[in-house]
């Protein structure tokens, strides 16, 4: 009979280690973290309840969070994609992207990032935009180019569809 296998104990990851942190889907119960990282980004009505269970079921949006051990949220990515007739195909936006301050420089948000990349291969898009803020800094700017995005147009909004902040 062989000798039973010990296995030495495992060490808890560091929160600094991508193992500290894991990304799933958007549930409807995580209403309150979304809106409160919502609140984060710079838009302080947040969201409300019934505005996550609608996105969250919607078959053109999907939000991905970035969750601490306990599965607290503690970064956030939505990503919208539809059909576009002049790419004769799929379109995907990242539309939201932010991790809450105790959590950056964690490689969390480059995470989130990686898995919409990967995501929009899976649904076969012919191109994959990031809608950043235009206040948001040189430092943004950096990383979303080292993460493989790069600036290329300019978004004009008609001001009679979004109250201004």
């Amino acid at each position: 009979m062989p000798p039973p296998i010990v296995k030495s104990p495992t060490p808890s990851p560091s929160p600094a280690s991508p193992q500290a942190f894991r990304i799933r889907r958007a549930r409807r119960g995580d209403a309150e973290a979304l809106a409160t990282l919502l609140r984060e980004l710079g838009f302080p009505e947040g969201s409300d309840t019934q505005t996550v269970h609608w996105v969250t079921s919607h078959p053109e949006i999907e939000i991905f969070v970035a969750c601490d051990p306990q599965d607290r949220p503690v970064g956030m990515l939505s990503l919208s994609h539809r059909p576009q007739l002049r790419l004769r195909g799929r379109i995907a936006t990242v539309d939201e992207l932010v991790v809450t301050e105790s959590w950056r420089r964690r490689g969390v948000g480059k995470a989130l990032l990686l898995h919409a990349i990967e995501r929009a291969k899976v649904l076969s898009v012919k191109r994959l935009e990031l809608a950043g803020r235009h206040e948001a800094g040189a430092e943004l700017a950096s990383f979303y180019e080292a993460c493989g995005f790069t600036a290329d147009c300019q978004v004009f909004r008609h001001d009679g569809f979004e109250s201004r902040r």
